[in-house]
Formats: structure tokens, C-alpha cells, sequence
């Protein structure tokens, strides 16, 4: 009976451990929409947090990230909305502060050029060496030593 008890107070303590780890997103701290004057505003704020990255997590937006960067990023943006800057002027806020990677589409100007013709290069070079050794290969003659070999390959299996 001891043992039942314990194992059951154990199973009771893991249960609890597991549903916090779970449900602990619900949690997160998050900036209420009732801190905005209007929707608009707040459509404004959801917009920008999914459009710029976080630096710390680098794969997520702002808005998706836990991190105590993005939460105070996150804090930049809405009191940036609220003393009425527009969209560029907060996005220029962040990317003079955090350089081009801390949005997800970053201008195309002089330092960022490979960035967005490099895939187009790689593309073009694969497709030319693509058909390149495919003309060599149509365009090869057997060699002498080609040639013996398969007739005597043909002379085994008769």
C-alpha cells in the first residue's frame, strides 16, 4: 500500500511537470491589444513584430520569439506606433540599429546584392555545366580500349 502512494504522488508530480512544460507559451508574457488606441494600431503592431527578425533567435520574427530581445523589441515597436511613426520609419529604426538581417525582406542596395542574385548565379552555372557535360557525354566516341572491352564482354556470355 506504501508503495501504491508513492507512486502515484510521483506520477501526480511528473503529470504537473509535464502539463507546465507544455502549456507554457499560454504564459508568455505578451503586450495586450488594449494598449493600442485603435485596431488599426494594433493591426500596425502584429504586422511589424511578424515582419522583423530576431536577433537573438534568428530564425523567428519578434512577434514568435521569447527571447528578453525580442520582448523589448517588441516594446520598441508599440510605443514607436503610439508617438505616431509610420511603418518605414519603425522598420529604419530597427535596421539602423541591427543592420539589414533583422528584417525578413531585406533592401536590395549596394550591401545586399548578393544576397539576392547569388541564388540567380548558382542557378545559371549549374544549368551551364549542367549541359556542358551533357554535350561532352553525347558528343564521346568510344575509345579503342572501350571498344575491345565490349567485344569481349560479348564473347564471355556467348
Amino acid at each position: 500500500m506504501h508503495n501504491f502512494t508513492q507512486t502515484t504522488a510521483l506520477v501526480k508530480r511528473v503529470s504537473l511537470c509535464i502539463m507546465l512544460l507544455i502549456f507554457q507559451p499560454v504564459f508568455a508574457e505578451s503586450i495586450e491589444a488594449n494598449s493600442f488606441v485603435n485596431a488599426q494600431q494594433e493591426q500596425r503592431y502584429r504586422n511589424l513584430i511578424d515582419e522583423i527578425r530576431c536577433p537573438v533567435c534568428q530564425g523567428q520574427s519578434i512577434g514568435g520569439s521569447n527571447a528578453g530581445l525580442a520582448k523589448d523589441l517588441r516594446e520598441k515597436v508599440r510605443e514607436l506606433i503610439t508617438t505616431q511613426k509610420t511603418d518605414d520609419q519603425i522598420r529604419r529604426y530597427m535596421t539602423d540599429r541591427y543592420g539589414d538581417f533583422v528584417v525578413f525582406k531585406p533592401p536590395v542596395n549596394k550591401n545586399t546584392l548578393l544576397l539576392w542574385y547569388a541564388p540567380f548565379a548558382f542557378l545559371l552555372f549549374g544549368i551551364f555545366f549542367f549541359a556542358r557535360s551533357f554535350k561532352r557525354r553525347k558528343n564521346a566516341q568510344p575509345t579503342i580500349i572501350d571498344t575491345s572491352k565490349a567485344k569481349d564482354l560479348l564473347k564471355d556470355t556467348s
